[in-house]
């Protein structure tokens, strides 16, 4: 039976980021089921991705809302009024809203006559002072309420699950729900040469690591690992995508391994396939993750994972079989993990294929239809 499904998030592309994504990826796929979709959000009101068939409205905030916070007055007041006027016009059968913060404080103050169902994505509900609104606004009250009048809350991964029993979320509303991967997209062939197009040697061992800057990241932590790394084997490349990244070049320069590492704001569209595709290792130092898609984007394109032995790696990476668990802070335990792949192709290949085949579990196409499952 055909839908109409809004998604109410803060920010939407051409913004990139995790919730960004997760949005248009179920948003596309529901499309695809028929159903009729609007995406509500505070950025943008046009369609950006080529091929999207779902549509795109914006609703305004007040000037200040970012400084003195989304849930107090009149930010919170003026949010929920242009909210309620488009859902009441669109008039959706369901709401899949995205980020606790805000979007399940303004959608509790309307209590809309839908049944709603949050995804958390991680600022919205981690407690840390560098990455979080929890420390910033201190809102801990006001948001367990918001989630608790939802009809569920999606976490994640068990650390989300964690996170959210710890606030006060009840037991029975928590959903667990991963991200999922556009598997088609990873998986098909492209035709770039990334090697040369980095202007890198045809023989370079590639290790890649995808993700914006911030301090959860650890990139210091993987760049010194690197350096353990490239004492071994004179033939390694570190790649680091994402936005900030260059922060770390003064790191690379004072190990003397800057010729080796390359830190770029990122790849986009066939590039970044290709990047995944063509690597020899997956690499993410991170010392925090609520469900990284970059390690479902690597898995799907076949490529094996060094990732830190944290909740969200866990959940798509089984130690031995699709990659290597390592202790998070640790850069001699994960320069060991890297050079045991680097030297060893026919293990690397053997993880790349069980980490293609285990991605399929996390296909966008299941992921929304475990959503849809909970809406009533």
């Amino acid at each position: 039976m055909s839908m109409r499904i809004a998604l109410v998030v803060p920010s939407f592309l051409p913004q990139v980021g995790g919730a960004e994504f997760v949005v248009h990826h179920l948003a596309c796929q529901w499309t695809r089921q028929w159903h009729q979709v609007l995406v509500l959000n505070c950025l943008s009101d046009k369609v950006t991705e080529p091929g999207a068939d779902y549509a795109v409205r914006k609703f305004t905030l007040l000037r200040g809302a970012t400084r003195f916070g989304y849930h107090r007055f009149p930010f919170a007041w003026h949010a929920r009024k242009k909210l309620q006027r488009l859902l009441y016009a669109f008039n959706p059968d369901f709401i899949s809203a995205h980020m606790a913060y805000p979007t399940a404080i303004w959608l509790s103050g309307l209590r809309p006559k839908q049944n709603f169902i949050v995804t958390c994505h991680g600022a919205d509900i981690t407690p840390y002072e560098y990455d979080g609104y929890r420390s910033l606004f201190n809102i801990d009250k006001v948001l367990v309420k918001a989630l608790n009048q939802a009809k569920g809350v999606i976490a994640l991964s068990r650390y989300a699950r964690g996170i959210l029993q710890e606030l006060g979320v009840q037991s029975d509303r928590i959903l667990d729900i991963p991200n999922g991967v556009d598997i088609e997209r990873f998986q098909k062939r492209v035709e770039c040469d990334i090697r040369a197009k980095l202007g890198l040697p045809a023989h370079a061992l590639m290790i890649i690591s995808v993700g914006r800057n911030n301090p959860a990241k650890a990139y210091d932590t993987g760049i010194r690992a690197f350096a353990k790394v490239l004492a071994e084997i004179p033939s390694a490349y570190y790649i680091i995508l994402g936005k900030g990244v260059e922060q770390w070049n003064s790191l690379a320069e004072k190990l003397n391994i800057n010729s080796h590492v390359m830190l770029l704001p990122g790849l986009y569209g066939d590039d970044l396939v290709a990047a995944y595709q063509q690597a020899d290792i997956f690499f993410s130092p991170s010392i925090e993750e609520m469900f990284p898609l970059v390690v479902l984007e690597a898995m799907a394109a076949g490529l094996p994972c060094v990732v830190t032995d944290i909740s969200g790696n866990q959940d798509a990476v089984e130690n031995g079989s699709n990659g290597i668990l390592v202790q998070p802070g640790q850069p001699d335990e994960m320069a060991n993990a890297l050079i045991s792949l680097l030297s060893n192709k026919s293990l690397r290949i053997a993880m790349g294929t069980d980490g293609r085949d285990k991605s399929s579990q996390f296909s966008w196409e299941r992921i929304s239809q475990l959503y849809l499952e909970h809406r009533y």
